[in-house]
């Protein structure tokens, strides 16, 4: 691999894990690292390998533990205390995931029923100006106000289509930092046998 691809792929495996600014400043640390080592005598893909895996390299500047010491056996006793405890760890983990899985559904019913306040609004709107016309014939004062009212809707419906457009960035980073805290806490671990 050589500079360039390193760079891109330690950049893809930050944008998820560190903040903007952390991204620039730790790439710029890893690109003069590669190029001092270059100074030094090597060639650009050893450089590069002497750093290591960028994914590795991405979890340490995020603080992400990627290995789990664990015993090298199991003895019997332990395997025999997770099958029989198996009702209630596994009733608790599946209450876990529930319970995560509630927290993300909330997060995107706030969106959704923006959205659908806003396509109903509008549409009501749009229903309720082009009949107006119909309404104007039998009654004057109906007409103007069913046009007002669809007026109305219709500006109603757009404005809380810009809100949920303008707060869908904050629901979406919601979402992200809900999937990186169980990401890191459940599926980012090693195990490594001692």
């Amino acid at each position: 691999m050589n500079r360039v691809e390193f760079i891109k792929e330690l950049s893809n495996y930050l944008a998820y894990e560190v903040r903007p600014s952390e991204v620039h400043r730790l790439i710029e640390y890893y690109d003069e690292m590669i190029l001092d080592l270059m100074e030094d005598g090597y060639s650009e893909r050893a450089a590069v390998k002497k750093l290591g895996d960028p994914k590795q390299l991405a979890y340490e500047a995020a603080g992400i533990p990627t290995e789990v010491k664990v015993p090298r056996r199991f003895n019997w006793l332990w395997i025999t205390m997770l099958i029989l405890g198996f009702p209630l760890w596994g009733s608790l983990a599946l209450a876990a995931f529930l319970v995560l899985l509630s927290i993300d559904i909330v997060i995107w019913c706030i969106p959704f029923t923006g959205a659908c306040l806003a396509g109903g609004t509008i549409i009501g709107g749009v229903a309720a100006s082009f009949t107006s016309p119909f309404v104007l014939f039998d009654s004057f004062f109906m007409g103007v106000t069913q046009l007002g009212a669809g007026m109305f809707l219709f500006g109603f419906g757009l404005l809380c289509m810009w809100l949920t457009y303008k707060f869908s960035a904050v629901f979406m980073n919601m979402h992200r930092n809900l999937m990186r805290i169980i990401r890191r806490n459940i599926f980012q671990r090693k195990v490594v046998q001692v």
